[in-house]
């Protein structure tokens, strides 16, 4: 019994500094921490689109060709940010960069606790299917080279629907690290 209760401290001291850290951003957060099943799998589905695109490699129109990247990998910050924009623009009814406030993608993925490099960000509104927003991505040159380029390695990936405005958004932030 000693040796079980040790494990069990020895977990929770090893896990409490990643939960202090979380915290700081939590405020920010908190509010897309539980999100539905359904829009998991819409951002999910929408990786896996990524990380396909990014194998074969693509042309991007007036962006050129890009060769196969290495798949991207989910940023929990990026991916908060993506989501709290996503339910921003439904809300507000708004479909922007900049939310009515005046915040930018910049401004959201340091709110969120995002201290990387380089970034983009993709937004889409009414596509409905995770296949017809990423078809709409991938036609758009500026939106497939975000997707395509090999100086991103990491995504976070935002999906909200409702009744407001287009119905569904969508938010990509991409950033290196």
């Amino acid at each position: 019994m000693k040796a079980r209760s040790l494990s069990l401290l020895l977990a929770a001291l090893l896990i409490a500094p990643t939960a202090v850290a979380c915290e700081s951003e939590g405020a920010y957060c908190d509010p897309v921490a539980n999100w539905s099943a359904e829009r998991q799998a819409w951002e999910t589905q929408m990786l896996e689109l990524f990380n396909e695109a990014r194998a074969a490699g693509a042309n991007c129109g007036s962006n050129g060709d890009f060769a196969p990247a290495d798949p991207l990998i989910l940023e929990p910050a990026l991916r908060c940010a993506s989501r709290v924009h996503s339910m921003d623009m439904h809300n507000h009814n708004f479909f922007d960069h900049t939310n009515p406030d005046g915040e930018g993608p910049g401004d959201r993925f340091a709110r969120a606790g995002w201290s990387g490099g380089g970034w983009g960000e993709n937004i889409i509104a009414g596509y409905g299917s995770a296949e017809n927003a990423f078809a709409g991505w991938m036609d758009s040159d500026g939106h497939c080279a975000n997707i395509m380029n090999p100086s991103f390695n990491q995504v976070g990936i935002g999906y909200f629907n409702g009744p407001n405005g287009y119905g569904d958004y969508g938010t990509a932030g991409f950033g290196s690290n």
